[in-house]
């Protein structure tokens, strides 16, 4: 429509200079007739472009096509996962909270049993065991003294001795061995008699012999060793009172409940068990009972008595 516009307005400018350039052209033949004077051009206003829409111009907007981009479908990615091999270094193991140096995870479930109180058995003179008493679980002792014949205890006792000794050895004590454990009826009598008839060469009388005797040896039923559950065990040539000032023997009575072991008999409670002290002897209860007795500092009477009032 503009182009349309424009070109009638360029039209009308050009007529009148077309006109004037017929009649007064040079060379052309004179006329007698007066000249004729183009009129003066009319001045034509402007033109305004004719809107031949009803109203104003409204421009249209651009009715650009939305686009219609399908979306990308990236295909996912079929990278495989990294399969990163797991470190194969072990994990560090959590301090052992008794403070073992050697591994007795194997020998866990025998020094602290699940049956706790099936251990607690207390023979003394007022508590004798039958003449007939003998376990059935008896086990041979791997660190019986190479110079004795075989030693044996119950099955959890026997166990448990290894992994004290064991463990022993791997603290610095190298040369404790066992001389004693299960002894019978017919064993005790014959060990019994036997010193009371060397104590009966040297003058006492039998009465005297059988009362100085029972201080350090227990009349037969009345051993703890019928039970198979007690051990003598030290590193000099014979039973003495001198091992007390050992190494060995220190280390063995503050580490012994850890293994389920009591130190029997104790230098403060001779009055109550009637035994002189005996720091080679070691009585198995299991590691539950062995730490309380421990902490409470009681022989074995003054613990079952104080279970009985305490429950």
């Amino acid at each position: 429509m503009k182009i349309i516009r424009y070109t009638a307005l360029i039209a009308a400018l050009i007529m009148p200079l077309m006109l004037v350039a017929c009649v007064g052209a040079p060379g052309a033949e004179s006329s007698t007739h007066p000249v004729i004077t183009a009129p003066e051009p009319e001045t034509l206003p402007p033109i305004t472009p004719v809107d031949t829409s009803d109203g104003p111009e409204t421009t249209e907007p651009e009715t650009t096509e939305p686009q219609t981009t399908e979306p990308q479908t990236t295909e996912p990615q079929t990278t495989e996962p990294q399969t990163t091999e797991p470190q194969t270094t072990e994990p560090e193991k959590d301090p052992d909270p008794l403070g073992f140096k050697e591994d007795l995870s194997a020998y866990e479930k025998y020094m602290d049993p699940e049956d706790r109180d099936g251990y607690l058995i207390l023979v003394n003179p007022s508590n004798p065991v039958g003449k007939d008493h003998k376990p059935t679980d008896l086990e041979p002792l791997v660190d019986t003294r190479p110079d004795r014949s075989k030693r044996y205890m119950r099955l959890y006792a026997a166990k448990s001795l290894e992994a004290f000794l064991k463990e022993a050895r791997a603290n610095g004590c190298k040369d404790v061995t066992v001389t004693s454990a299960y002894r019978s009826y017919d064993s005790q009598k014959e060990i019994f008699d036997g010193d009371v008839k060397k104590l009966m060469e040297k003058g006492y009388s039998e009465e005297e012999a059988i009362a100085i005797e029972r201080k350090d040896t227990a009349y037969p039923g009345e051993s703890e060793h019928q039970t198979g559950l007690a051990v003598d065990m030290h590193n000099l040539g014979a039973a003495s009172q001198r091992f007390a000032e050992t190494f060995e023997a220190k280390w063995l009575e503050e580490n012994c409940w850890k293994f389920g072991f009591i130190l029997r008999y104790m230098p403060d409670k001779e009055d109550i068990t009637t035994y002189v002290y005996e720091p080679w002897h070691f009585r198995y209860v299991g590691r539950y009972h062995a730490k309380r007795i421990y902490d409470l500092h009681m022989c074995l009477e003054e613990y079952i008595e104080y279970l009985e009032n305490n429950g």
